[in-house]
């Protein structure tokens, strides 16, 4: 009986020549948005190789000099960029992609694509989970906003009930049989990519994201599907299970998305960026526990002066300069990791607003997991940051380490 129901189910949609205008702009529109993609990701993994190989070549042919002197001669950080990526671009194109990596300071990540977008593209690109969020639901909306009040109305019910029909076989066989639809509709042009994607990067990696991310467009399909069927059982009339799907659709997928970005900016503000930079400059001149670098400089002078038993710091076996160098980066570094890591909490207070808003709005719940399996979210950007950072420590540490040991004060190399 449930393999009737869907098969009846399955041809009435199939037959329906709305239905398919529907799903073949659908279709269209994922199709431009995946060979866009595919573009986009060939050009920009090949124009960030080739920058990062032509930085390393400058690096390493600098020249000799002083150690510090190399050091700010710094060197770029670039973000590395995935497949999945331009499947969900999530917050990348409004986040820097490179890093300008030198002594004492810690850059922000610069060159965000959205600077290159016309005012248009900004408003939304097309991307695959743009087009399978905001258009998917109204899809699947359409399939089954009259599933039983157009049975209803036609007075068909009545007569599937004086059959004897039980209401759980109806409900499985009539959501199998728009399941079918919606997957001849929708699966292969995400299956075939995902395939696609595993063979040309040959890392499975890559391919358990794609499936999760598939599951969870499903997953998102289905919550539409039964939530349009129910409110269809208890609508008198298909006019009405429209109306309410539609309200339903606008508000979470638009509005609830709006109020949860102003009731995250409104409750956890950033500081401006002039703000920022001072409270940086106050705490390098100040300390962040009350101790300025002089008296600390002038401390670990005293301490090296008793150790090597010198009058003056020309007679130390090391190049004391090296030993300023590196307690200004120690104490910097502990006033970026205070002020950036109050930073990121803000980010975090504000992305638990929209996890918090996403529990009545599918569209947040599909869109914050999509950025995350896509490496395209707020956790990705920031470890992204994090790891240029921890290299730069590594590499002015270095720097100054050998400037420390094998020059003495006075050394100009």
């Amino acid at each position: 009986m449930i393999k009737v129901i869907a098969g009846k189910e399955f041809k009435q949609i199939t037959r329906d020549g709305k239905i398919r205008l529907s799903a073949s702009i659908l279709i269209l529109m994922l199709i431009v948005s995946l060979v866009t993609a595919a573009i986009r990701y060939l050009d920009i993994s090949a124009e960030r190789a080739t920058a990062q190989s032509i930085i390393m070549e400058q690096w390493l042919g600098q020249g000799e000099k002083n150690p510090h002197a190399a050091a700010h001669y710094g060197v770029y950080a670039f973000k590395t960029v995935t497949p999945l990526a331009f499947f969900d671009t999530g917050i990348s194109s409004y986040a820097g992609i490179a890093i300008w990596l030198e002594a004492h300071k810690k850059n922000e990540a610069f060159g965000e694509p959205v600077k290159d977008m016309t005012s248009l593209a900004r408003q939304g690109e097309l991307t695959a989970a743009f087009t399978l969020q905001i258009l998917l639901p109204l899809l699947v909306i359409f399939l089954t906003y009259s599933t039983f009040s157009g049975e209803r109305e036609s007075g068909t019910f009545l007569q599937i009930k004086s059959l004897g029909v039980p209401p759980i076989k109806l409900l499985i066989g009539k959501a199998a049989g728009i399941s079918m639809a919606i997957g001849l509709i929708i699966l292969p042009l995400l299956i075939i990519p995902v395939t696609m994607l595993f063979f040309s990067s040959g890392s499975t990696q890559f391919l358990t994201q794609g499936v999760s991310l598939i599951g969870l467009y499903i997953l998102y399909s289905a919550v539409f599907m039964f939530l349009s069927m129910a409110v269809s059982a208890y609508s008198k009339t298909t006019k009405n299970a429209l109306i309410i799907m539609l309200s339903f659709w606008v508000i979470t997928t638009f509005i609830l998305p709006r109020i949860s970005a102003d009731m995250a900016s409104a409750m956890h503000h950033l500081p401006s960026y002039h703000r920022f930079v001072q409270l940086i400059e106050t705490g390098k001149q100040e300390g962040v526990h009350g101790q300025n670098p002089a008296s600390v400089i002038e401390k670990r002078k005293q301490k090296l002066l008793k150790l090597y038993k010198a009058n003056d710091i020309k007679e130390l076996p090391i190049n004391f300069q090296g030993i300023i160098f590196s307690i200004q980066e120690e104490l910097g570094n502990q006033v970026y990791d205070k002020y950036y890591g109050e930073l990121n909490a803000l980010f975090y207070h504000q992305l638990n607003i929209y996890k918090l808003m996403s529990i009545v709005s599918p569209r947040l719940s599909v869109q914050l997991a999509s950025m995350e399996l896509s490496g395209t979210g707020l956790t990705h950007h920031i470890d992204f940051l994090n790891q240029a950072e921890t290299y730069r420590r590594k590499l002015v540490t270095a720097m100054n380490n050998d400037m420390t040991m094998n020059s003495i004060s006075g050394d100009p190399t």
